[in-house]
């Protein structure tokens, strides 16, 4: 049985899978898989000339031509999610971050989906205390869905606004009604 974890940016995905981690669960992370798949040359060179570029492409400049273009972020989406993907079956893990879940549509792929979420204020504060100089934290944030919006699509919501023994009190609720419904 495979989950994949899913919300916002800054919302505690990655304390969520620490977590996890801690309890002995294989936990993996689609953001490193697709890292991963970014830096092979033949890839970066496909990204690069979806981006308009003659030559490679840093990520930086990459996640600039996806803000700026849907149809740059469809032709990469369609790259790499696929070849994420195999990469996550492959990894036999039981809990995956994968932070566009909804987005792309995957969440029919997995088991089951945990949503993280700590509410539009706090994720804000958070991206603030991350990002200290970023211009405009909206652009960031529009790239995604809102994590409200991702909420329908959960079997579990993992409240990270709360004091840390409490997220682990909500993610052994959650454990104890995955090993329920299967």
């Amino acid at each position: 049985m495979i989950t994949a974890v899913t919300g916002g940016i800054a919302e505690g995905k990655s304390t969520v899978m620490s977590i996890l981690s801690e309890m002995g669960f294989k936990t993996e992370s689609a953001d490193v898989f697709a890292r991963a798949i970014f830096a092979e040359p033949e890839i970066n060179k496909s990204l690069a000339r979806i981006a308009g570029r003659s030559s490679s492409i840093t990520s930086l400049e990459l996640r600039d031509a996806i803000q700026s273009d849907d149809a740059v972020r469809r032709q990469v989406n369609s790259l790499i999610h696929g070849r994420v993907m195999e990469r996550i079956w492959a990894s036999r893990a039981d809990f995956v971050e994968v932070p566009l879940l909804i987005e792309a549509c995957l969440q029919g792929q997995f088991d089951s989906v945990w949503v993280v979420t700590c509410g539009s204020i706090i994720q804000r504060e958070r991206l603030v205390d991350r990002y200290r100089g970023m211009a405009n934290i909206d652009l960031l944030l529009s790239t995604q869905l809102p994590t409200r919006a991702k909420v329908p699509f959960a079997d579990a919501i993992i409240r990270t606004n709360y004091p840390l023994e409490t997220v682990r009190r909500c993610i052994s609720e959650a454990l104890g009604n995955r090993f329920e419904s299967s």
